[in-house]
Formats: C-alpha cells, structure tokens, sequence
C-alpha cells in the first residue's frame, strides 16, 4: 500500500524513504539496486583521465566507466561476462585472468556480494543470478556455501594484463548517494612502474589485454 501511495505521489527516493519510516515499516531496497546514474556521474569518470575508474553497483555489474578502463580491462567494456566483475572473475579461465591473486581476491568478492544479497533475499534477478554462477563455477559454489560476510575495502590488488604485464593499483570506493548500492571504483597506480604501464594502455587503448582467446560462457 505504501508503494502504491509513493507511485501515486510521485515520491523521489528521499521522501519514499521518509514515508516508509514514518509509519514504521522497514524501507524496501529499489527492486533490482541498480538506479539509473546521473549524466553528471559519467562527466567525473570521464574527468579522471588518467586513472582508471568505473561505477559499480552491489551486485558487481559494471554500469559506467571512462577510457583508462577501457584500456586495463577493455572486455567488461565490451560487454563479455555480462558486464559483471563477479561473473567474469570466476567464468574467465585462469590463464587469461586480470587478477594475479586470484585466490585473494575472488573470496573477498563473494563475502562483499554475500552482504548485498542478504538485502535482496527473493528478489529473481539475485536469486537467478547465484543460480546461474553456481551451477557455472564450482569455485563460486564452494565459496558461496561458506557464508562469509564483507564490505568493499580500500586495498591494493595486482593486475595482469598481457601488454604490459603486472600492473598494481590502489583501489578506492566512493558512494554514488543518488544512486542507491552504487560506488564509484578508482584505482591509482601504487609506484612508477605500474604508473607508466597504465600510462602506455591509455596511450594504446588497441592493446588486447590477453595473448589469446577462449569462447565465451554464457
């Protein structure tokens, strides 16, 4: 009934939020957590020109990005895996992963995703989507099954790719408040060298990040 009256209304997310809260009923998340972005979201990405940067919701879908991602991760750009971190973390074989601890990294963003789907219990594009990866991934199943519980940190992580080699960055995570469940990911070389490898891949955005090709999983 109270979305009902907030449709009718026209309520934006604030005042939605507000009505819920004042006839004390727990605020129901946005149906799918994955709210249309401002344009002015995409004008700060692409205003990061020589840092790699994208918009990502809780979810690990890729919603927005600026050219340097193009260049360090140019597949999740082009729509492979579905444009979800997770997804292709798991899908794309180890031979051609972008992580070099992939064993670190993996585990840390099934415990973050297992904190936002425990606000999206019953929700079908949550509940397909574990699905989906598990019966794809036992590495995901396994891990999935542990139950374990985290929250997107501020981190170095070791990337690969096939031009340039190893590539470290600092990655930092900003809210996206207009959007709920969203944040912005930038990822600043951690020394000289890796700032120079980052600097070539913008300068050769062309640059295939791996050395060969599988087919893809769907």
């Amino acid at each position: 009934m109270l979305e009902a009256i907030a449709r009718t209304l026209r309520l934006d997310q604030a005042e939605r939020e507000h009505l819920f809260r004042l006839a004390d009923v727990p605020v129901p998340h946005p149906r799918d957590g994955h709210g249309r972005l401002e344009p002015q979201v995409q004008a700060v990405l692409d205003g990061l020109a020589d840092l790699p940067a994208a918009v990502v919701n809780s979810r690990y879908d890729v919603l927005a990005w600026n050219a340097p991602y193009v260049a360090m991760w140019p597949g999740i750009a082009a729509g492979h895996n579905h444009r979800n971190l997770l997804w292709a973390g798991f899908m794309v074989p180890a031979c051609c992963s972008t992580f070099v601890n992939r064993d670190q990294e993996l585990p840390q963003m099934v415990a973050t995703f297992r904190a936002s789907y425990g606000r999206h219990l019953g929700e079908p594009a949550w509940t397909e989507f574990v699905a989906r990866l598990s019966a794809a991934s036992p590495d995901f199943a396994e891990l999935w099954a542990a139950h374990d519980v985290g929250t997107p940190t501020t981190r170095v992580k070791v990337f690969r790719h096939a031009a340039v080699g190893e590539v470290r960055l600092s990655v930092v995570n900003f809210a996206v408040v207009a959007t709920p469940e969203t944040r912005m990911s930038v990822y600043t070389p951690v020394d000289d060298e890796s700032r120079e490898r980052v600097d070539w891949l913008i300068a050769h955005p062309d640059a295939p990040a791996a050395d060969h090709t599988h087919a893809p999983v769907h």
